[in-house]
């Protein structure tokens, strides 16, 4: 662990890395506008290989480094939220950007009321988004404040703040393979405590995923709400009504023009294409994990979806024939390293 000499702080703000350079310096810059500078930045890398570690080095109060093959997001949230000294720990994902100078001190805010256990703010899609999450982060979120109730438990970790010393009494669920937020959330409103959204603490979410990367999350998180109990086989007609209906709203609003941020990267007849294949991919990833049976119950099977984050590489099938491609990190075994291209020269 690296860290650096500071006084104390009422806010840690915790952010969750693997293999995040590409947006983690802006993630900084918004810290670093924030009004509220009560705080230190913590960053729990789960061993990337690019210059995630590097950039937080530079720039965070504290690096934890957890082991690839420890990480889960519970796991990784409780190892950083262990040497934070904030009362209040903020929780945000490596790839998003706080739109506002007052998104911290919004997020905060309520839970210096007693019986507050927990907030989280709004998310909205980029034009690199596909465009039926931008839709599913509209109807998810929104611009109205809520309180969540025992019946429709919302909460969301990728922009969210809890009480340190909640968090004490119960840890996040490090054996979850997903919704640990929902989890904890759920917990503490049975205890009589509230959980706030506020629209207000808003931050725009850059998911980059490919096709196989949106199943698989689909996927586990399926796997995390069978395994709270919260969700079984006999969802699955349910779900599937919802998101043929949830296919059709967005056809129509694919065709009129609308602030979806991704009208301004496909045109109307891409946007429909990609409706298609964002809901198919939502489907398949969500019923498998809601029917399969003894479903990532292994580690192996739990890396495959965690880290499943290809890298670029030119493949060279023969004489005459290579192409750019996407292909699976290695994994590196005794006595080999793993070496980051800077350049490349070729005779």
């Amino acid at each position: 662990m690296t860290e650096k000499l500071l006084s104390s702080v009422e806010t840690s703000i915790l952010v969750r890395t693997f293999n995040e350079e590409k947006h983690l310096g802006r993630l900084f810059d918004a810290f670093d506008r924030q009004r509220y500078q009560d705080f230190e930045v913590i960053v729990a890398d789960s061993g990337s290989l690019d210059r995630t570690r590097e950039i937080a080095d530079a720039r965070a109060d504290r690096l934890v480094r957890i082991d690839k093959h420890d990480f889960t997001f519970g796991f990784s949230l409780n190892a950083g939220i262990r040497v934070a000294q904030g009362r209040f720990i903020v929780i945000v994902s490596a790839h998003t950007v706080p739109m506002t100078e007052d998104w911290l001190g919004k997020l905060i805010a309520p839970l210096r009321e007693q019986r507050v256990a927990m907030s989280y703010g709004r998310q909205t899609g980029v034009a690199s988004s596909k465009f039926s999450e931008a839709e599913d982060l509209e109807r998810a979120f929104g611009v109205k404040p809520r309180i969540t109730t025992p019946i429709n438990i919302s909460a969301n970790n990728a922009n969210a703040a809890i009480a340190k010393s909640l968090w004490k009494q119960r840890p996040f669920n490090a054996e979850l393979t997903g919704l640990e937020d929902i989890d904890w959330a759920r917990h503490w409103i049975g205890k009589g405590y509230e959980v706030r959204y506020v629209p207000e603490a808003a931050l725009a979410h850059i998911h980059e995923e490919t096709w196989p990367q949106i199943r698989h999350r689909y996927y586990r998180e399926a796997v995390a709400f069978r395994r709270m109990g919260l969700k079984g086989p006999g969802d699955v007609p349910g779900f599937l009504c919802r998101e043929a209906l949830l296919a059709l709203q967005d056809f129509q609003r694919a065709l009129a023009k609308r602030d979806n941020p991704v009208c301004a990267r496909l045109t109307w007849d891409q946007r429909l294409r990609e409706i298609v294949y964002y809901r198919f991919h939502k489907c398949l990833g969500t019923v498998r994990g809601l029917t399969r049976e003894h479903a990532l119950e292994t580690r192996a099977a739990q890396e495959e979806l965690l880290f499943d984050r290809p890298m670029d590489a030119v493949v060279v099938h023969g004489p005459n024939k290579a192409a750019f491609e996407k292909v699976e990190i290695p994994e590196i075994r005794p006595g080999e390293v793993l070496v980051r291209v800077a350049h490349v020269a070729v005779c």
